[in-house]
């Protein structure tokens, strides 16, 4: 049986998950879009392009999430840009899963054989014809069992969008216990929602691959 005070509580934890999901799927098309971008750039762009693209991911990956939301909560203002939270948390969460999905991406262009390459030249392909049906179909195979790991941790990531003020599935659970007093039952209410959120995408996500493996 539940504990009482996640059963009288529940409704009002799923209505912040419901700010969650928004976050999370304005963050995911965020990212997907610019990785994607930055990961065609990486792989074909000129020297000076790929450099730029090798510092961002660099930067990225070396600051923790954290302190690139607290930058752009407290420094922003002080040059003219207030973002309200929910649009401040999916173009931080954006830009930063942004440089994980692009080398997701990145990897499965690069992880298809030369031959590939060679048959679409072959046959006398344009460059970007040769992308939207030979490269990007297989590629896209590839990725997709990393790309729907990095987006279970980017929904995760979302908790951290509660230090800049956005009500959300984690805020609304710290509301909760304040009063309650229940921590316990509480958090594990919200933890239990995650992982509910996490499974559903997860169990997409190989419904996807299963689908994915009869196209060709």
């Amino acid at each position: 049986m539940l504990p009482q005070a996640l059963i009288h509580n529940f409704v009002y934890l799923l209505r912040g998950a419901e700010f969650t999901l928004l976050l999370s799927a304005g963050s995911i098309v965020l990212s997907s879009a610019l990785g994607v971008v930055v990961a065609v750039l990486h792989v074909f762009g000129p020297l000076p392009v790929r450099i730029l693209i090798e510092i961002y991911v660099f930067l990225v990956r070396g600051i923790p999430l954290l302190i690139l939301l607290f930058a752009m909560y407290y420094m922003l203002p002080y040059i003219g840009i207030d973002l309200e939270p929910m649009s401040g948390g999916i173009l931080v969460i954006g830009l930063y899963y942004g440089a994980f999905m692009s080398q997701v991406f990145r990897g499965a262009i690069l992880s298809l054989p030369k031959s590939q390459w060679d048959a679409a030249r072959g046959l006398g392909m344009r460059w970007l014809l040769m992308l939207q049906i030979v490269i990007f179909p297989q590629a896209f195979r590839i990725a997709a069992p990393p790309f729907v790991n990095t987006c279970m941790q980017l929904i995760k990531s979302t908790s951290l969008v509660s230090i800049i003020g956005l009500w959300e599935l984690t805020m609304a659970g710290r509301e909760t216990v304040e009063r309650t007093l229940a921590p316990f039952q509480i958090f594990a209410g919200v933890a239990l929602i995650y992982f509910c959120i996490c499974f559903s995408l997860a169990t997409y996500g190989r419904y996807l691959e299963k689908r994915m493996q009869y196209v060709h």
